[in-house]
């Protein structure tokens, strides 16, 4: 008989608490069969069953066919896109009774216990958890006995890249020459942790992310399998989720048919509020918006996608996704990986817009998302470009854009008035001009100069060397001298004898100052000072030496520092005519913006 118990009791071991109630006998809890997600119920269990790893199949399964099956393998790829999955199949076509076979039958022993996880010949590690150097050395020591029933003896090693050094150190003999009963399959994310000495030893698979369009593909037909009915657009919401990962689509179509159980139909715009993802349906109206130049509706589609909780650097990148995904569109032959009904949206929306403004909005929104991640006010910068990508984006192809431009330039050229003093300005050599018909041309006349002044060109165009002759003045002999090096090939020299200036010359002695020594540092060679010398003795008609030595503080200037003075006369002459000229202005109205530059291109 058992003893009393405290008070409270009745003497079984059980205290009763004030409050509760208990049965004199208590009924047990029914086991339920606990629910299997779509990740698992789903996964592949063949070759055939991979999405979107064809090349990976292809490998393994040529392998397998020819013998020729590695002794361990290396699968790398992001997360969910199917490495442990894939190496769980090839266990089972190695160790399948009617294997090794690319087809395993999914019926025999090995492949019933590996499929539920419970075979003892095929050994899943996860490396996080056993990454020290003990854990490999008990590896390494089940490694030495033969399989208990199947063929093979199989370690799948997941997230091998969390193995610390000394494992891997103490891995390489036994990954390098294991015995034959012994097959390796590793799987990680982040291949580039693995020393170099594992990855020479292993056989490289890389998995990719999942394609959009294929990920659709097996989401309708697991949702035809449930019995669930799902639109299109839904599916296509999930597969954008995911992100390329087959496991996050299925997850996230779990939880979809959670939220929305005995639904006749999961809409676009439940699957948006269950997901919280951004609506499909307001990215696409501020395109549209901007598209055909509407900044209330761009704005306002700011407005909604802020009223829904998005974020504003996911809206500008869906922005300029969308964009893109037009421009492709617009493309004949360009591919895209989108499910048909978003396809055939896209190719009907741009066929009814000018390419020009596609890629020239696609351009704005593109750089919108990095003002946006970098802006303060993120919402005030993805404004800003929406209203930019409004009013300058190109309304019309370049043909109408120059036709425009050209009614503008003869309206402003009739309107001028007549008998103007000054005469109108021909275009420097090398500017370009346009015909009537549109076509670029290239003036070849000069302006002229008035007499009495000094062309400030002169420099930049040679005139024939004068002879150096000793009346002449010191410039002027200083010119010919260095344009007889240039004569003579010697360009490197010649260039710095330009930012020398001429001290004297005479006396078969020709002396240069430098303001600058590292100016000089050319001349110091003995073979090119003796070829300049040897230009200027043919200049001057006898043997000359040349002396380099500090120019002093009240020198006049080089040649060189003449060209750079004539130079930036003329690109400020250039730059006020092309800011002056009628279809430059017009363009410019037109167009928006400014004139920066105007370069020669005979200069060029």
């Amino acid at each position: 008989m058992n003893p009393p118990g405290p008070e409270g009791s009745n003497g079984n071991g059980f205290n009763r608490v004030p409050g509760l109630r208990f049965s004199a006998s208590p009924v047990p809890l029914e086991m339920t069969t606990p629910y299997l997600v779509l990740a698992r119920k789903y996964r592949p269990q063949r070759f055939a069953d991979l999405t979107g790893h064809e090349h990976v199949v292809r490998t393994l399964t040529n392998a397998l066919r020819t013998g020729r099956v590695a002794h361990a393998f290396l699968f790398t790829g992001p997360r969910g896109c199917g490495k442990t999955t894939s190496a769980r199949i090839l266990a089972r076509a190695l160790n399948c009774i009617q294997g090794p076979t690319p087809e395993p039958c999914g019926v025999c022993g090995p492949c019933v216990d590996i499929a539920a996880g419970t075979d003892v010949d095929v050994q899943e590690i996860d490396a996080a958890s056993n990454n020290g150097v003990d854990d490999v050395r008990a590896l390494r020591e089940a490694a030495k006995y033969l399989p208990a029933r199947d063929r093979y003896k199989i370690y799948i090693v997941d997230e091998v890249h969390m193995l610390s050094g000394a494992a891997f150190n103490a891995l390489l003999k036994t990954l390098e020459e294991p015995p034959g009963h012994i097959k390796f399959l590793l799987a990680t994310t982040d291949p580039q942790k693995l020393p170099a000495t594992i990855l020479s030893r292993v056989q490289r698979h890389n998995f990719q992310l999942v394609p959009l369009g294929k990920i659709v593909t097996r989401l309708r037909e697991i949702a035809q399998a449930e019995g669930v009915r799902v639109d299109d657009a839904s599916l296509s919401l999930v597969a954008r989720q995911a992100a390329g990962s087959m496991r996050d689509a299925l997850s996230l179509l779990d939880q979809l048919f959670a939220a929305h159980a005995g639904a006749e139909e999961i809409t676009e715009s439940e699957a948006v509020e269950t997901l919280g993802a951004l609506d499909r349906g307001v990215v696409a109206a501020t395109v549209a918006a901007v598209l055909r130049r509407d900044p209330a509706a761009a704005l306002q589609g700011v407005v909604r996608a802020y009223e829904a909780g998005a974020d504003f650097k996911r809206l500008a990148e869906e922005l300029a996704a969308h964009a893109r995904n037009l421009v492709l569109a617009s493309l004949p032959g360009v591919k895209q990986d989108l499910p048909d009904h978003e396809l055939r949206a896209l190719a009907e929306e741009a066929r009814e817009r000018d390419p020009a403004q596609l890629a020239r909005v696609f351009e704005l929104l593109q750089q919108a998302q990095d003002d946006v991640a970098t802006a303060e006010t993120p919402r005030h910068a993805l404004e800003v470009a929406l209203l930019r990508a409004v009013h300058l984006a190109p309304s019309g192809a370049l043909p109408e854009l120059v036709q425009r431009v050209e009614q503008l330039s003869s309206r402003v050229g009739g309107a001028a008035p007549r008998g103007s003093a000054e005469p109108p300005r021909a275009p420097a050599f090398g500017a370009r001009a346009r015909a009537e018909n549109g076509a670029a041309l290239r003036a070849t006349s000069r302006a002229v100069p008035e007499e009495g002044s000094r062309d400030a060109g002169a420099a930049a165009e040679p005139a024939p060397a004068p002879a150096a002759a000793a009346s002449a003045p010191l410039d002027e002999r200083w010119r010919a001298l260095v344009e007889s090096v240039r004569a003579a090939r010697k360009m490197t020299a010649a260039a710095a004898l330009e930012r020398g200036i001429p001290l004297r010359i005479e006396d078969g002695t020709v002396e240069v100052g430098f303001r600058n020594a590292n100016d000089a540092l050319a001349l110091e060679d003995r073979d090119t000072r003796t070829a300049v010398e040897a230009a200027f003795a043919r200049a001057l008609g006898g043997k000359v030496s040349l002396r380099i030595q500090e120019a002093p503080e009240a020198a006049p200037t080089s040649l060189h520092d003449e060209k750079e003075q004539a130079s930036a006369e003329r690109r400020g002459q250039r730059l006020k005519a092309g800011r002056e000229h009628p279809a430059v202005r017009s363009a410019v109205e037109l167009l928006g913006g400014e004139i920066e530059d105007v370069r020669d291109l005979g200069e060029e």
